[in-house]
């Protein structure tokens, strides 16, 4: 049993040996210093962990694609990264920020369910979360990451960043949950369901 184990973990630590993974992993690494900053209401110091993630978030792909080191255990490992930021953010948010909520209580209502059908389509249909890397999602994360770490820094939020990240989110949700249930399978590279439409009417 020891050995199967082994033979389990030498890969991903092979893995983590890259520079794109190990920023991956710095994310993941940060959470629950992040989760102990939100528990102390430090919001100013939270943001600026919330700035740091978003810097990694940003360069794992980017330094991925240049040195040629692109790979599916580094996509799923960012997916990871990020379907626990996400929903951490969102507490965060409750926890030092409530007044985004109550401001707009339909607007979170209608993203929080579109996300969790997402997420429960794929765990259903593929017995897994879906792994999709699409263009709605990218601009979503940047314009989310933005809001919630100046409404912490600036002990205030803006408005039109909130409708310009939640619009994003509510998107990305909603066509993450579109692809799933008219696809027998997903790739996670598909981009946006309007190039699986072509493809579609191309054939």
């Amino acid at each position: 049993m020891r050995t199967h184990m082994r033979d389990q973990i030498q890969p991903i630590a092979e893995q983590l040996q890259t520079l794109p993974n190990q920023l991956t992993a710095a994310r993941i690494v940060l959470l629950p210093i992040l989760w102990a900053l939100a528990l102390l209401k430090l919001p100013i110091l939270l943001g600026v962990g919330m700035i740091i993630s978003f810097a990694t978030d940003v360069l794992d792909g980017y330094v991925a694609r240049r040195l040629g080191q692109v790979s599916a255990f580094g996509s799923k490992l960012d997916s990871l990264a990020d379907n626990l930021l996400i929903p951490s953010g969102l507490v965060w948010l409750w926890l030092l920020r409530p007044e985004v909520y109550r401001d707009h209580v339909m607007v979170w209502a209608i993203s929080i369910v579109l996300y969790l059908a997402s997420l429960l389509v794929g765990v259903l249909k593929f017995r897994r979360f879906a792994n999709l890397h699409l263009q709605s999602k990218r601009i979503g994360s940047i314009a989310m990451y933005l809001f919630v770490s100046l409404a912490f820094i600036a002990n205030q939020y803006n408005p039109p960043l909130f409708y310009l990240a939640m619009g994003m989110f509510i998107l990305s949700s909603a066509e993450g949950l579109l692809l799933q249930l008219i696809c027998s399978q997903v790739d996670e590279h598909m981009g946006s369901i309007l190039f699986v439409l072509r493809r579609r009417i191309a054939h």
